[in-house]
């Protein structure tokens, strides 16, 4: 959980569950940074054409952006989305270990 400046709880995984519906999204996790939230996104780089589609791999997660925050309340919307290249370090349980994102 996430306490925001305004003292909501934020819960990430419920925002994590709507982005990884998201077109090009295998797996995310949200972090708080600054007081913002951030969405570190590993992307479907194979179904983008590869990591050398970088540039439209940005817009598409730019309107991912803006369609997900369409359904947040205005305290839980994501300011940024930055692509990792490789998958989230998880749990034997394929949990992601978020403790070591920020």
């Amino acid at each position: 959980m996430i306490l925001g400046s305004s003292g909501q709880n934020i819960y990430p995984e419920e925002i994590e569950d709507k982005l990884n519906n998201l077109p090009l999204v295998v797996e995310s996790v949200v972090v708080e940074r600054d007081e913002k939230l951030v969405a570190l996104v590993y992307p479907d780089f194979d179904a983008a054409g590869g990591e050398s589609k970088e540039e439209a791999i940005n817009e598409i997660m730019e309107q991912n952006r803006l369609s997900l925050n369409k359904l947040l309340p205005a305290f839980a919307r994501i300011m940024k989305i930055e692509l990792v290249k490789k998958e989230f370090e998880k749990t034997p349980k394929r949990s992601i270990k978020r403790f070591l994102y920020k």
